[in-house]
């Protein structure tokens, strides 16, 4: 019992890590955006060196980790809100990270 609790507990926090993450690349493009001067700017997460591949692959893995185990408890919960929430938000890191290696 205990482990299904510590599974759902661990499912929870992957959604909200999910919701946490989109809002914080929503934050990042919007200030990049307007920084001040006027000037419209999209942001450049270019791989530059070994470092920051690995970052760049380290933070797709975590992603990844996260949009799943919140998968897991949006499935569970089988409210319509949670899961266009979810879809959202997956949506959101996958069209932020697509843009981040191609720009």
């Amino acid at each position: 019992m205990a482990n299904l609790e510590f599974k759902r507990a661990l499912n929870f926090m992957g959604f909200v890590a999910t919701m946490l993450i989109a809002a914080a690349l929503i934050v990042s493009v919007v200030v990049s955006l307007i920084n001040g001067d006027g000037a419209y700017n999209i942001p450049n997460f270019q791989i530059n060196n070994v470092e920051s591949a690995f970052s760049f692959f380290a933070n797709i893995l975590a992603y990844f980790i996260t949009i799943v185990a919140g998968f897991y408890y949006v499935k569970s919960k089988r409210n319509v809100w949670f899961m266009v929430a979810q879809i959202v938000g997956t949506l959101i890191i996958l069209t932020a990270v697509i843009l981040g290696a191609v720009l």
